[in-house]
């Protein structure tokens, strides 16, 4: 039973309750529904909470540096929005779009100035509003303000958003879409934008999901316990895994692209990234001598040989990165044990409630 069951006016009345009438079949069939509802929202939760803190670290690893060619007046505009912060917006704030807000403020190094919400009844969000959250209803204002702009409206009103919103989101931001049933390709034909990232969720009959949802905890909540966290770790094993390899591969080409807004060399991009992925964790490594990320693991041959040493990476289009096989997709399937690496990284991660490294003074925080 979910937390929010003991609200209930029917609590302890089973007659009035909305199962009553039900058969026992159609009892299991709406028990699983509400589990991979509740599923769902941790699992989203738990992504957005790493793919932010990774794309916070790298930023501000990168504008740490002194300087790079090129690169002075990008930097500049950055470190002068929000004093460099990453900046997220959260369009539509029901059940989901609140937990999600709530898991941000409490799984991240995210304040609450950071962050915005767009909904139609900003009125009812009093407790973001006195944690300091900025709610109101412009869809508009929101994409064409922050960096990375979540996507939790109902797949009903996906069309009229995307009217709305179509052309006011800049080529830097990132959507990332919790929309269920609506695939990637078909969001950047709506929304005329190429910088989506969509995580694809599966939950198959046999896996401990049933037994954690059982366990009565809020998503929040959930993410405190370890096994939660195990089984919502990428690069589990066929019939665990709740997210799809290819989410992996669009957060780590939507993290790239920060570098090319910098024009940062590729080659330094990429040390910056292993920098954050493969350094010691409080003097714990998952794995000896691990395979490093080098240039050729997220781009072909043909364009390595056109980029010189000072060149940025291209900007990667990620909503073509869901549709096809990638270097990166290559180098995965070459190093098994990278994969064992990387889901060690996103579990130590979630479980010290730390970013990848420490931001103190980063970024203006």
């Amino acid at each position: 039973m979910a937390e929010e069951d003991f609200l209930s006016l029917t609590y302890r009345l089973p007659s009035l309750s909305f199962e009553a009438p039900l058969s026992g079949e159609e009892r299991t069939f709406t028990q699983n529904i509400r589990m991979r509802a509740w599923a769902l929202t941790v699992c989203g939760c738990a992504h957005a909470a790493f793919y932010c803190r990774l794309l916070t670290a790298f930023r501000c690893r990168l504008l740490d540096e002194a300087h790079f060619p090129n690169s002075w007046l990008a930097k500049y505009k950055i470190l002068k929005s929000n004093r460099g912060a990453l900046k997220i917006g959260v369009l539509g704030c029901g059940n989901f779009g609140k937990q999600l807000v709530f898991s941000l403020l409490q799984l991240t190094d995210l304040t609450a100035a950071c962050i915005s919400v767009s909904t139609r009844r900003p009125e009812t969000l009093s407790d973001l509003t006195d944690l300091g959250i900025q709610c109101f209803y412009d869809n508009r204002r929101l994409a064409a303000s922050v960096d990375v702009m979540f996507l939790c409206c109902l797949p009903s009103q996906l069309f009229a958003v995307s009217s709305q919103i179509r052309g006011s989101i800049p080529k830097a931001c990132v959507v990332y879409s919790l929309v269920t049933a609506v695939p990637a390709a078909r969001l950047k034909n709506f929304l005329a934008h190429g910088s989506i990232v969509r995580p694809h969720y599966s939950f198959y009959e046999q896996n401990p999901w049933s037994k954690l949802w059982e366990t009565g905890k809020s998503p929040l909540k959930a993410l405190e316990v370890q096994e939660v966290i195990e089984v919502t770790s990428p690069f589990k094993e066929a019939g665990l895994s709740c997210v799809g390899l290819k989410w992996f591969e669009e957060v780590m080409y939507s993290v790239l692209n920060f570098s090319y807004l910098l024009k940062v060399p590729h080659g330094l991009s990429v040390g910056r990234l292993n920098d954050l992925l493969f350094g010691p964790s409080d003097g714990v490594e998952a794995i000896d001598s691990p395979v490093l990320f080098s240039s050729e693991s997220f781009v072909n041959a043909s364009c390595i040989q056109s980029l010189s040493l000072s060149s940025p990476f291209p900007w990667f289009d990620l909503s073509s990165v869901s549709l096809r096989n990638t270097p990166l997709t290559k180098f995965f399937s070459l190093h098994p044990r990278l994969q064992c690496h990387l889901s060690f990284v996103y579990r130590m991660s979630m479980l010290k409630k730390k970013v990848l490294h420490d931001t103190d003074g980063c970024c203006g925080h």
